[in-house]
């Protein structure tokens, strides 16, 4: 799974290079609109997403990318917009972790920027429903570990943190391993120094392997 927002969380953003294009056999609109991100041209991929948005406006697809260009070049409002797009690809497509995922980090980005507690729930709450809908996404996963590592009372709880991390190796020992590790560097940096051990000495029970 590659995305353009990993996740955002409280005051970080992950950021790939790629665009997730969704749909088996997309319009050769969208596949051009790829190529074009690539080539970080998100003004020239804006200007084929306008008409066939306002043509196609039931196409989830469409909806996301062009969610994605207001938030890569949308300039002073590109949040904005970008979440007004993504949430609209949100509910043409409800049960897509891709979607929820990227509307979960922009609501979380924007939550930071404006100092906003239901913005700050509405991310969460999008990246659990992300998680929800693919219980395998650990990007979604991961996104939560560092929402409830770095999220100020009473939305942060390191208890949360740890599970989720847990679930996460479960699936995936050095996704898990990396998990707890991130977690227990931002406890260390919050001054959290019991937590960042607990989370320290997880990671290296899932680095040591079986039987240490």
């Amino acid at each position: 799974m590659i995305r353009l927002v990993k996740v955002a969380v409280v005051l970080c953003a992950s950021v790939c290079l790629e665009p997730v294009l969704v749909a088996a056999t997309p319009p050769a609109e969208l596949v051009q609109v790829a190529d074009l991100f690539k080539a970080k041209e998100y003004a020239k991929a804006r200007a084929i997403l306008v008409p066939l948005v306002a043509r196609e406006p039931g196409n989830p697809d469409a909806a996301y990318f062009l969610g994605m260009c207001f938030l890569r070049d949308g300039g002073p409002k590109g949040l904005d917009s970008a979440r007004d797009w993504l949430g609209k690809a949100v509910k043409l497509a409800p049960g897509n972790s891709d979607y929820l995922g990227e509307y979960a980090g922009v609501c979380l980005l924007m939550a930071n920027r404006d100092n906003s507690f239901s913005l700050a729930l509405e991310g969460r709450d999008a990246m659990t429903r992300a998680i929800e809908a693919n219980a395998d996404d650990l990007e979604a996963r991961d996104g939560l570990v560092q929402f409830y590592a770095k999220a100020p009372w009473p939305l942060g709880s390191a208890e949360k943190a740890l599970a989720m991390a847990a679930e996460i190796a479960r699936r995936d020992i050095k996704a898990g391993e990396a998990s707890y590790r991130g977690a227990a560097a931002i406890f260390s940096n919050q001054g959290r120094q019991a937590e960042a051990k607990s989370a320290l000495h997880e990671a290296q029970i899932l680095a040591a392997g079986p039987g240490h």
